[in-house]
């Protein structure tokens, strides 16, 4: 049998260093600009001299800069040069996610106004979700919240949540919990790995399908919060007991 070509598991991977690159000259840039180091207005350098900085070729500067120009962090004026714009200005919903984290680490003030917004998102969702449910939301509800035991805590929680933005009849409310958990799912994972967490949502998935099932909107909404504050406490709290171990 013959040996397989050296190039054939070598070329693959010469991509991969590229996007190693591009990314890390986008998050360079964006922790100075998000930090403040970079103000609006500021002027970056131009394209070849960036390149010489950073060692790299300009085409990955390219690349790394029309990511922040989509990312609402920079501006390219052909002809005039490239300047860094307000992110609270022209910043999306994309860039909460690089807000999370600065040099490496979590943000803990983004991951905190994160879950501020969910907090007041989620329970107008529920709110809408009991007054326009379906049947057949109901039961895919009852089925989630009653029979699906096998499943994993954090995972049940985000397919009843899920489940109600549906039944909300919103599309955006689908989107919007979607994006949220994209960008928080590790903080779930550690709030679900205490047994009073995961007791906790037992109960509150149980309590939240009856208001829903009585199209109760009121208390639907109630419930919702009361446990999102509660997560959201117990949440910040453990991140704060998890870095200061990290730091010893």
């Amino acid at each position: 049998m013959k040996a397989r070509k050296a190039e054939n598991h070598s070329d693959p991977l010469t991509p991969l260093v590229k996007v190693r690159l591009h990314q890390e000259i986008v998050g360079q840039l964006k922790d100075r600009i998000v930090r403040g180091d970079l103000a609006p207005g500021d002027r970056l350098p131009p394209e070849r001299e960036l390149a010489d900085q950073l060692r790299v070729n300009r085409t990955t500067v390219r690349e790394a800069l029309h990511k922040l120009e989509s990312m609402g962090l920079i501006e390219i004026k052909h002809g005039s040069g490239i300047f860094v714009k307000d992110f609270l200005e022209s910043g999306s919903l994309e860039l909460a996610r690089h807000l999370l984290f600065l040099d490496g680490k979590l943000n803990f003030e983004a991951l905190r106004n994160l879950l501020q917004l969910r907090r007041i998102m989620v329970p107008e969702i529920c709110f809408h979700a009991a007054k326009n449910r379906s049947d057949h939301d109901l039961a895919e509800l009852e089925r989630v919240v009653f029979h699906a035991d096998d499943l994993p805590m954090d995972e049940k929680d985000w397919r009843v949540h899920n489940l109600i933005a549906r039944a909300s009849g919103n599309q955006l409310f689908v989107i919007f919990l979607n994006s949220f958990t994209a960008l928080a799912g590790d903080s779930f994972k550690l709030y679900f790995s205490v047994e009073r967490n995961r007791r906790r949502s037992a109960r509150f998935h149980a309590e939240v399908y009856r208001a829903i099932k009585d199209r109760d909107a009121a208390g639907a909404r109630k419930i919702m919060t009361e446990v999102l504050e509660f997560a959201e406490e117990e949440t910040l709290r453990a991140l704060g007991a998890s870095n200061k171990r990290g730091k010893k």
